[in-house]
């Protein structure tokens, strides 16, 4: 492996591949969601799930070989980095600097930032509720425009390396982790 490839991108559930506030007993995915997955899958690039604390069925990411994190009821919450870690352990990456964790929320970045992993905000389905997201179209652009800018303010201040509205916009993230990473392996 180059040293700059990413080795593998690690999800928090809430606010990247789900709404921030998902309902506790089923788990439904944001329309992003689905292709963007399948797109690290189209870049051989492993992914894995950090669950939130509920006990959910996850038969709806079977198909897209993602790794869910086991054992996560013994591990400290957010913001330490047990869960990032442990995630990144079980599926064998050898260099959590070539790691990216997506997330929604400034306590999963300040963990993510605990473990040594490059950090994704999701500023829209991070920050908004699954009702705020739902009537976000019906918002003047205005009030969308506060919105995205409160979110990306406190994903910004918990120390992100990058914050995007989605998921499905993590590719262009990616890419230039990657080209970073290469520049500095030049240096």
């Amino acid at each position: 492996m180059t040293a700059h490839r990413i080795e593998a991108v690690l999800f928090d559930l809430a606010g990247t591949l789900t709404a921030a506030d998902p309902a506790p007993d089923a788990l439904t995915l944001l329309p992003q969601a689905l292709p963007s997955l399948q797109q690290l899958a189209t870049r051989t690039l492993p992914a894995g799930l950090v669950p939130d604390h509920h006990q959910r069925d996850y038969t709806e990411l079977r198909s897209t070989a993602i790794t869910c994190l086991q054992g996560v009821e013994t591990l400290r919450p957010y913001p330490a980095p047990d869960r990032v870690v442990t995630l990144a352990i079980q599926m064998g990456v050898c260099a959590l600097r070539r790691c990216v964790l997506v997330c929604g929320s400034p306590e999963a970045v300040s963990a993510g930032l605990n473990a040594g992993v490059w950090t994704v905000g999701t500023a829209l389905s991070g920050a908004l509720s699954a009702e705020a997201m739902a009537r976000l179209g019906d918002q003047d652009s205005g009030t969308r425009d506060r919105l995205r800018l409160q979110a990306t303010m406190a994903l910004m201040n918990a120390g992100a390396h990058y914050v995007i509205d989605s998921v499905d916009e993590l590719a262009s993230c990616l890419d230039d982790i990657e080209a970073r990473q290469a520049k500095a392996a030049l240096a």
